[in-house]
């Protein structure tokens, strides 16, 4: 049962009820009339907001307007991201400090940052460095409902480096090659770098930077070096892919089989994690 008041001859709901107390005039968060013997909730004040565009790093804490005095609905609109593009700061914290309910409504996607991928391995000495954890989609710092109509996912893991490769040409200097840097995972990822050591009787081709992820996308490993030529050559193993959001990043490759020496590859990062209760309650509907 709404409470209504008369405006310009129309009935409308009221937005918000104020009562008469000890002779000041002070805001409810809900009103209950008695009907048939019982009390029964009639009003219940709610302060609404809709993220209607695609927003980096929300925060309710820093949210303009929002009053926390009345319960708090905040509804994602389908097709609108909330996102982070720093894995250390999470894409979603809720705030604290609620006098009343905070329900969220989700339609549209909320993504944890990517991780960043590995380092290549050094041709000389040491392995591909290994891809980092995504961050996490959603933080919650106080008791929440949640009515999740798509997609709450950790950032993906980064990817690891690649190995890096060396081969003696026996009558001259060894062959060198570096490993490629590992892929960002998405959303934003950044990527790791090569290592640029490509040397030795001939360079054939360099190592290549891994892509950084982007927000719908994760980013591919890049080439490892090849230097030499026949049996001698060396060639590093390339960077692995960066993980889509919700998945792990993949492992760096090896490099060529025929070479004297081969470093280790880089694993690939964790995803991020989806949802952080951080001791607090979710309830679902």
């Amino acid at each position: 049962m709404a409470i209504k008041i008369k405006d310009s001859g129309t009935f409308k709901e009221a937005n918000e009820v104020h009562i008469k107390d000890g002779g000041t005039w002070k805001r409810t968060k809900k009103v209950h009339i008695k009907d048939g013997g019982a009390w029964k909730e009639s009003h219940r004040s709610v302060w609404s907001y809709t993220f209607t565009s695609s927003t980096n790093q929300v925060d309710l804490d820093t949210l303009t307007g929002i009053d926390k005095f009345y319960d708090v609905e905040i509804t994602i609109n389908s097709g609108v991201y909330i996102y982070s593009n720093n894995p250390s700061t999470p894409a979603f914290k809720t705030g604290t400090g609620y006098g009343g309910t905070l329900k969220i409504i989700n339609n549209g996607y909320i993504y944890g940052a990517g991780g960043t991928g590995g380092t290549g391995g050094s041709a000389t000495s040491g392995s591909g460095g290994n891809g980092a954890t995504g961050g996490t989609a959603l933080f919650v710092e106080t008791n929440i409902t949640l009515d999740n109509n798509s997609s709450i996912l950790g950032g993906g893991g980064g990817g690891g480096g690649g190995a890096g490769a060396n081969d003696d040409q026996t009558l001259s200097a060894h062959d060198y090659a570096g490993g490629g840097g590992g892929g960002g995972g998405q959303s934003y990822g950044s990527a790791g770098s090569r290592n640029s050591t490509c040397s030795g009787s001939g360079c054939i081709s360099a190592s290549a930077d891994g892509a950084a992820g982007t927000l719908t996308g994760a980013g591919s490993g890049g080439a490892g070096a090849v230097a030499g030529s026949g049996s001698k050559q060396a060639s590093a193993g390339s960077g692995g892919a960066g993980g889509t959001v919700g998945n792990s990043g993949s492992n760096g490759n090896t490099g060529s089989a025929t070479n004297d020496w081969n470093g280790g590859v880089g694993s690939g990062g964790s995803a991020g994690t989806n949802i952080d209760t951080n001791g607090n309650t979710v309830t679902n509907i």
